[in-house]
């Protein structure tokens, strides 16, 4: 019976127009991130108000992520926390699309023909309350970037950021202080 039931949706599908068959593939795509989003709320501490803003959002790794309240993160962006390292997201954050935190990374400063072993740099991110990280921010292990800044898109965050600062390129630096 299902399967022959699962034929009949399959060639309903096959049959209807584009305009319905992207509503169906979205219904699907949107029902499947509900799950994943679900599934990173069970497995590390995500307030009910954080906000995931697109479906191809991935949190990964055996450490710990935090999400505090009232912060959200946007399409295609990636946290990974590797083992006994957190990433901590503070208040009233906005996180744009395309950007990656991560707590460990290869260590730039050896030789990277060497296959057996590389070397790792790890460390905890921790982003403060009122933070605004523009789309495309690469933000390396062991960073903290202090309340109310803003990351101006495209930059890498290789240093602590200080606080009431707009940050931006490649690596991140201070623009200037804000008035507030």
């Amino acid at each position: 019976m299902k399967r022959w039931l699962g034929n009949i949706f399959i060639r309903l599908i096959l049959n209807a127009d584009k305009g319905l068959k992207a509503k169906l593939f979205d219904s699907l795509e949107i029902n499947n991130s509900i799950l994943k989003f679900d599934s990173y709320k069970k497995k590390y501490k995500i307030s009910s108000t954080f906000k995931f803003n697109g479906k191809n959002i991935k949190f990964y790794g055996d450490g710990e992520i935090i999400c505090k309240e009232n912060s959200y993160i946007g399409d295609y962006s990636t946290i990974q926390s590797a083992k006994n390292h957190s990433v901590i997201i503070g208040n009233n954050c906005s996180i744009s699309h395309n950007v990656r935190i991560y707590t460990s990374s290869n260590e730039a400063n050896q030789n990277m023909n060497v296959i057996d072993e590389k070397v790792k740099v790890f460390g905890d991110v921790i982003i403060g309350n009122g933070v605004w990280i523009g789309a495309n921010v690469f933000i390396n292990p062991n960073i903290i970037i202090g309340d109310n800044v803003i990351v101006g898109a495209n930059s890498v965050v290789t240093k602590n950021l200080e606080p009431n600062g707009i940050y931006g390129g490649v690596p991140a630096k201070l623009i200037r202080f804000k008035d507030v």
